[in-house]
């Protein structure tokens, strides 16, 4: 693979801050990325896309209409024009896109990942990468069968601070660890736990294309 694909090097930050980063020869050699899934953590990963000098979001894809207006808002803010479409499909069929940051809900990822490596892009997929094991082998297997670069979303493995406390433990710099004491600062609050009710689709929102791999529900 090229080495402007090469991914999560030299990570500064938990997730995208180094999505497909490497380095690149000029401007028309950055990575040409599509975002699939706009909600709380892509709306992350777009934003930390756009600061990134090799990488060039180009376009945006969610089920539900408030989160596109969301997405094209933050590529504006940041000078630039992306793309907005509702069906994935049309991000796997631009031939201009190098690589997807897939971060639905996770009933997709497995699905999108395969298909995005058949397609030809290179894939970042949120975690958990799939929902059944099975899943996960054929994303292996598609990975390798197309010749892609795909990395799942686990911070605790891609994360700059992560893995430079991995080397001070592995490096005895601080000596035998005998206890390690750790803390959660970002629980959800009380009034997000549990299964919401039943209501009506949220205005805005395709859900059949939303649940079509999932148990079939419509509100």
């Amino acid at each position: 693979m090229i080495e402007r694909r090469n991914l999560l090097k030299g990570s500064a930050a938990a997730l995208t801050t180094s999505l497909f980063t490497g380095r690149v020869k000029g401007a028309n050699d950055r990575v040409a990325t599509g975002h699939i899934g706009i909600g709380a953590m892509g709306s992350s990963n777009l934003g930390f896309a756009l600061k990134l000098p090799d990488v060039e979001p180009v376009a945006v894809c969610d089920v539900y209409q408030p989160h596109l207006e969301k997405a094209l808002a933050t590529a504006s803010k940041a000078g630039k024009t992306v793309k907005a479409v509702k069906d994935f499909r049309e991000i796997l069929a631009d031939k201009s896109i190098d690589a997807v940051c897939i971060s639905t809900p996770d009933h997709w990822h497995a699905y999108m990942s395969v298909e995005a490596c058949k397609a030809g892009k290179d894939v970042f997929v949120e975690k958990p990468a799939s929902v059944y094991v099975e899943e996960g082998r054929k994303m292996a297997q598609a990975a390798r069968k197309y010749n892609r670069v795909v990395q799942a979303g686990t911070m605790q493995r891609s994360g700059g601070y992560f893995t430079k406390a991995a080397e001070i433990v592995k490096g005895g710099l601080i000596d035998e660890v005998t206890f390690c004491h750790t803390w959660q600062a970002g629980a959800t609050k009380k009034q997000g736990w549990g299964k919401p009710v039943d209501g009506p689709v949220p205005v805005g929102l395709d859900w059949d294309m939303c649940v079509p791999s999932a148990e079939w529900r419509r509100p």
